[in-house]
Order: structure tokens, then sequence, then C-alpha cells
């Protein structure tokens, strides 16, 4: 199992002890490091959410309103008093989970654009793929690209430090980190189609969305990075199997 395999698993179920979990987290000290701090967000979660609330502040919030006249205010009924308590609970519990930290917390695909998905992949597996240099060959670029149809005509022209398969909304995609020209730039192509091109500027981060025969050639870059300039060197040497 390579890291990044062990991080999905471990995110989607951090309680899991399969044979393979243990050995990955037994072998390399980031991984274990990793268990832990997704155990440790496991327990603030469920900390969280078991908040005691005060009985009477479901009628504090509904009642703390001035009125000139007792007889406008409604009294409400035991089912309007239980939703409101369930409400009540709801908001506070949402205001502490907030200040939790949810770097390492999954978005569902189906909800987030590819631009949203882009951006969630570089913040969460950041940690992971900013300390790994794979000196990655044009070869071996190729090979990772050959699921997908296509293939670059020319060596790759940056330094690539990170190369692999990873899933990607509802299809998969090429996970590729390299050096741009402000710093490193990571690169998804996915086999889920967009209508245009699209630049984008979130988070501290500049990307760009560039359509390709079907399929998508997502970047993301520190802020300033001339994304787009890229991306069009990158769709030229961009070509279908034959």
């Amino acid at each position: 199992m390579d890291d990044l395999e062990f991080r999905r698993r471990v995110l989607s179920e951090p309680k899991q002890r399969t044979p393979d979990i243990i050995d990955a987290a037994a072998n390399s000290q980031t991984n274990s490091h990793f268990l832990d701090d997704v155990l440790s967000l496991d327990k603030q979660i469920h900390s969280a959410m078991n908040v005691d609330v005060p009985d009477d502040l479901a009628d504090r919030i509904l009642f703390n309103q001035p009125s000139s006249e007792e007889s406008n205010v409604v009294r409400p009924t035991f089912a309007r008093r239980a939703i409101t308590m369930a409400a009540s609970v709801a908001f506070v519990a949402g205001l502490l989970v907030g200040q939790i930290n949810w770097k390492s917390a999954l978005v569902s695909p189906a909800q987030a654009s590819l631009a949203d998905t882009a951006i969630k992949h570089v913040i969460d597996e950041n940690s992971f793929v900013n300390v790994l240099d794979e000196q990655v060959t044009s070869q071996q670029i190729n090979a990772k690209m050959n699921p997908f149809s296509f293939q670059f005509d020319e060596d790759f022209p940056y330094h690539v430090y990170y190369l692999n398969h990873c899933g990607f909304g509802k299809s998969n995609a090429i996970h590729m980190v390299f050096q741009g020209e402000k710093g490193k730039v990571t690169l998804f192509l996915t086999g889920i189609p967009t209508e245009k091109s699209l630049d984008f500027d979130e988070k501290g981060m500049s990307g760009s969305i560039t359509p390709i025969d079907g399929s998508s050639l997502i970047l993301v870059g520190e802020k300033g990075e001339d994304v787009t300039k890229i991306a069009e060197k990158l769709t030229k040497m961009i070509k279908p199997m034959s």
C-alpha cells in the first residue's frame, strides 16, 4: 500500500485496523503521525457534537425580543419547543465544530466544481506531497497517461516531483506536481469534461481549467503563477494515443 492510499483509507474510516493499515503505520513515521492526527480529529468531532445545552436556551432565543403587549407573545406548544431546542443544539454544535481544523477532511466530489475539487486536493495532500521528489521521467508520465488515452509528444518541460493516479470527483485523474516559475504547480488530468477554459483564484492559489478532447486539464499554482501560460504550453504537447 502506498502512502496516498493509506491516507485515503484512514480518512474514510479512521478506526479500521486491517493488517495492511497496521503495517503501513508501523513502517512509516509520517503515516503513524497522520493516523494519530485523524484519530484526534475524529475524537474532537464526537466531543463537539455532545454539547450540553441549558434547558431554557430555546425559550431565551425565542422570547428575548422586546414587546409592548404581553398578549402579542405566542406561547409555543410542546412540539414547537422540541423543534426549537433541536435547532439550538444544532446551531451551538455547528459553532463548536467550525473551530476544528478540517484540513484533512474530505469534501463530497458530487458537491464540488472541478476548481473546488482541485483546490481541496492540493490543500489536503500538501503536507504529504510537498516533501517528495521522485524525479519523475517523461517515460513514466506517458505510462501513467496511458489509461486516459493521451500522451506527451515531447519531453515534459518541467521538473516533476510527484506523479500518481487519484480519485477525482466521480472520475479518476493523473495527479502530478512539478516546478513552475514561482513555485510548485499541481496538475490534474481527468476524464470529466468541461465546455470552456476557466481561470480562477481561490485560497491564495491561482488555477486554470482547460478542455482537452472530452477531458479536463486542471492546474493549480501559487498566487500569481501564470498557470494559463503553462496550460497553453502543455496542451500543445498532449496528443490522443493512436
